[in-house]
């Protein structure tokens, strides 16, 4: 994990208990809890592991909700991550978009949700012969959100990606091989709402 990445995930941490602060007697005089239509914006920390990567690796990247009504919104968000397949250095952008369907009633602090979308994976593969495309999978999960007040949330997700495989040819792998990036992905994100 680099400085960077690190430096990112603090920050996210950081945002997200500072927002939980007591804000005072406004905070008291509101009378909305959870979801509400409109836009929200924020940044987030991601955790991504392959079935055929070395090991997981941690990400940075934003969202972008607009909140359609109370119980339904749709989501953007993109990410950046570096993953190992056997030594083998693989870039990946995901560019997802997801509906969001919260489950709990309006009035609640505390908001689950259920998740499903798809995604466009542009992926840079670092061998010898260097190549790049996008690829796209489909994904769902589940998460939860945590309204501070009508301003400021922050919350996290899991999603399970059904990513097609990567394509990889280098002087090992003549002929080429698959590296298998079906796996899942944690996100802990903060958000601030217009």
């Amino acid at each position: 994990m680099t400085i960077r990445k690190i430096f990112t995930f603090f920050m996210l941490l950081s945002a997200g208990l500072f927002s939980a602060l007591p804000a005072g007697a406004q905070d008291e005089a509101e009378e909305s809890h959870g979801p509400r239509p409109g836009l929200s914006v924020g940044g987030r920390a991601a955790y991504s592991r392959p079935k055929g990567a070395d090991h997981g690796d941690f990400a940075e990247g934003a969202q972008v909700r607009y909140h359609l009504t109370r119980r339904w919104a749709l989501e953007g968000s993109v990410d950046l991550r570096r993953e190992k397949f056997s030594g083998t250095k693989v870039s990946v952008v995901p560019i997802q978009l997801s509906v969001l369907v919260y489950l709990m009633p309006h009035g609640y602090r505390f908001a689950p949700y259920i998740l499903a979308g798809g995604g466009w994976y542009y992926t840079q593969v670092d061998t010898p012969a260097d190549s790049s495309g996008f690829r796209f999978g489909p994904h769902a999960g589940a998460g939860v959100e945590f309204f501070r007040n009508s301003a400021w949330s922050f919350g996290g997700s899991y999603r399970y990606l059904w990513t097609p495989d990567i394509h990889s040819q280098d002087a090992a792998h003549p002929l080429g091989r698959n590296l298998r990036d079906e796996g899942f992905m944690l996100t802990a994100a903060v958000n601030y709402s217009f």
